[in-house]
């Protein structure tokens, strides 16, 4: 290629760009954050330990698609330890509840696995994102349900339809609990995407880490929050702790 071409000037205009840094949602603690990244998954995850400031972060990407394109999510959670092995290893079925643990090997089947890369020197954009530099995004389509039950009936019809089993968001606005996600429709228009957050609104905490739902003869709907998945006849979905969620309003 000739030096000064067009497509030449567009690379470098490419290259000067500033990257834009991805919404931050800070996970409540490692639990949630494992919960998160492992529960309910049939593949890995990368996940990126690095310092900022004087706390050590746990961090991985998601992104939502949107009104036009997507939108990076950069989940992250503080660690009260400095960690130094190199896997995340999570299982959700164990009688006893949720176990977590940090590991040097990653070998053991009941376990799921993170992959943990330690990051010596961070992009800006993440360091922006979490000091709460990131751009604004245009608000989703809220719907609010009546109930839980309609909640797990929009997550049960999406898993059985793409094989995928969203999370439910855990948050508070004022003295209310917001248990929700934000379920993309592709090709609105002229959008990629319309958003909407379905979601109910409560006083009170969900009161477990797994919202575990059935409806078959001779009951019909059946729903509780419960502490583990593990009975395969239940159609489960988790229930993530975050102190915000940025894309709904305040």
């Amino acid at each position: 290629m000739r030096p000064g071409t067009g497509r030449e000037d567009e690379g470098r205009e490419m290259t000067m760009e500033t990257i834009k840094p991805p919404m931050p949602v800070h996970v409540r603690d490692i639990q949630n954050f494992a919960r998160l990244a492992l529960g309910l998954t049939e593949g890995s995850q990368m996940i990126w330990s690095f310092k900022h400031k004087s706390s050590n972060i746990l961090a991985f990407f998601s992104a939502y698609m949107y009104w036009d394109g997507d939108i990076p999510i950069l989940a992250y959670t503080e660690a009260d330890f400095d960690r130094s092995k190199p896997f995340l290893a999570y299982k959700s079925d164990s009688p006893k509840g949720e176990e977590w643990q940090f590991c040097d090997e990653a070998d053991d089947t009941r376990f799921k696995y993170a992959s943990v890369i330690d990051v010596k020197s961070l992009p800006d954009a993440f360091t922006k994102s979490i000091e709460g530099d990131f751009p604004d995004a245009p608000d989703p389509v809220l719907t609010e349900l009546q109930d839980t039950k309609s909640l797990a009936r929009v997550l049960l019809t999406l898993s059985m339809r793409d094989g995928n089993v969203f999370p439910l968001w855990h948050f508070r606005r004022g003295d209310k609990h917001i248990l929700g996600n934000c379920i993309p429709f592709e090709h609105y228009y002229d959008s990629d995407a319309l958003p909407v957050f379905f979601y109910t609104s409560t006083m009170s905490a969900p009161s477990g880490p797994f919202l575990k739902y059935l409806a078959a003869k001779p009951h019909g709907e059946r729903l509780e929050f419960t502490n583990a998945a593990t009975d395969a006849k239940y159609f489960y979905t988790k229930v993530i702790d975050v102190l915000d969620f940025p894309i709904f309003p305040k």
